[in-house]
């Protein structure tokens, strides 16, 4: 039989794993693999936030002051509804003419079974 190596006592955690070196795992070998195909792929585009997009429709055809306005008239019609208790509705937008019309419509809860 052949002699075993001695293991060294009283070493800190640096001198133990000084010559060691850790083996990559599948999941990292797999990662490395998918990133060139990363780099091919098309670009997505920038993202913006559903304020951002509100914001840019809204001021290009309204003032400041009229989507204020609007905003506190949305916010009357919800807070009576909920005076009224309706509180599952959705509102509906049509036009009339040069006039543009909001109505609310109670959606009806379906009971799954």
């Amino acid at each position: 039989m052949g002699k075993t190596p001695k293991i060294p006592r009283n070493l800190s955690d640096k001198d133990m794993f000084k010559d060691w070196k850790e083996e990559p795992t599948i999941e990292e070998t797999m990662l490395k693999s998918a990133e060139p195909q990363k780099a091919l792929a098309r670009p997505q585009a920038r993202r913006t936030n559903a304020s951002e997009q509100r914001e840019g429709a809204y001021s290009t055809y309204l003032s400041q002051d009229a989507i204020d306005t609007m905003e506190k008239l949305l916010l009357e019609i919800k807070l009576d509804l909920f005076r009224q208790g309706v509180s599952d509705y959705r509102i509906n937008v049509r036009r009339d003419g040069n006039t543009i019309l909001l109505e609310h419509q109670t959606v009806e809860k379906t009971i799954k079974k």
